[in-house]
């Protein structure tokens, strides 16, 4: 997939990898420390943090006017030694800082959560179409074939949690999305009527955006939410999702520099992996201890702003890619 060229983009910068993988490194020690309940890894981890957290956003704001590729030894030796004076200082700020990048990780995590979704059945729909002697048989079965299984997954769904205190809350949610679904499905038919040409792709589509509402739901279900199992695949996920948006990214370097100009792809990388170390942390350490009302109401207010944006991307976007795919092709900077 695409993202994985930006990837191997960011291999050949040495600095930001060394910075992503001193991140991934502890935000798996954080989670391994949930397990053993260690106080002194949990000194080191939080010094770790904090040290982190204020060298990373010196870099970010160095980066603006520099070049990270051209001075790395400057701007890293610089932020290194800013780190903890400028953390301390700043702290008040830093403080507010989480908020936006509270709600920051939840618009970007449910967009390419959605863009995940949306690219790979397109993929798949693409390499079908490239068969030009039973294109029309392959894509067909492709749009009967997962918009079953997508029921399928729905039906699942709902007598999974059927005993559930959430049921209600899933219903309501399941009818919204399937709302939506139908809403592309007609314009998808239209698309049919007036071009002769149908997004089969578009099954796969639901089956898919059903599988991330499931996800969502079990992180809200008390019955998950303190269980290692689920925290580490949890942490896959959501390791997933920020190296989709890291390669994302990077394979984007130069309609990132042509579109925004001030920023480039190092600062908004430096962004993200900031914005995911403070978010990310917070919501690891509510899971270690004993949950609160309050600590549920921010994992709920998570998952809801994180299904609201979904939705709304799912509509907007779901129907202008409806009409600008071209089967077969793939969208310069979808």
């Amino acid at each position: 997939m695409r993202f994985i060229t930006g990837l191997k983009n960011l291999s050949k910068k040495k600095v930001l990898s060394i910075i992503i993988i001193i991140f991934i490194s502890f935000w798996f020690l954080l989670l391994v420390n949930l397990a053993i309940n260690s106080l002194i890894l949990d000194i080191i981890l939080v010094i770790t943090w904090v040290f982190f957290s204020g060298f990373t956003f010196i870099l970010l704001i160095l980066t603006i006017f520099f070049n990270l590729d051209e001075r790395k030894a400057f701007l890293v030796i610089t932020s290194i030694i800013l780190a903890i004076p400028v953390f301390i200082i700043f702290f008040n700020f830093i403080a507010l800082f989480y908020y936006f990048c509270f709600f920051a990780n939840l618009i970007l995590t449910s967009f390419f959560a959605f863009k995940f979704c949306m690219d790979t059945s397109t993929t798949v729909d693409d390499y079908l179409y490239k068969k030009k002697s039973s294109r029309i048989f392959l894509r067909i079965l492709e749009f009967i074939i997962f918009l079953i299984l997508t029921i399928l997954v729905v039906i699942f769904i709902l007598r999974l949690f059927r005993t559930s205190i959430l049921i209600d809350i899933i219903k309501r949610v399941f009818l919204i999305l399937i709302v939506i679904d139908g809403v592309l499905l007609v314009f998808a038919l239209l698309r049919l009527i007036f071009t002769k040409k149908f997004p089969a792709y578009i099954s796969f589509f639901y089956l898919l955006t059903f599988i991330y509402m499931l996800y969502l739901i079990i992180s809200c279900s008390l019955d998950f939410i303190q269980n290692n199992v689920y925290t580490f695949v949890s942490f896959f996920i959501d390791l997933f999702i920020f190296l989709y948006i890291i390669g994302s990214i990077f394979e984007r370097v130069e309609y990132i520099k042509e579109t925004i100009k001030i920023l480039g792809a190092d600062t908004i990388a430096l962004f993200v992996i900031l914005m995911k170390s403070i978010v990310q942390i917070i919501y690891l350490y509510i899971s270690a201890g004993t949950l609160t009302w309050s600590d549920f109401v921010i994992l709920a207010t998570s998952a809801f702003i994180l299904f609201l944006c979904f939705a709304i991307f799912t509509l907007l976007i779901g129907l202008y890619k409806i009409f600008s795919h071209k089967e077969g092709k793939g969208s310069k900077h979808s």
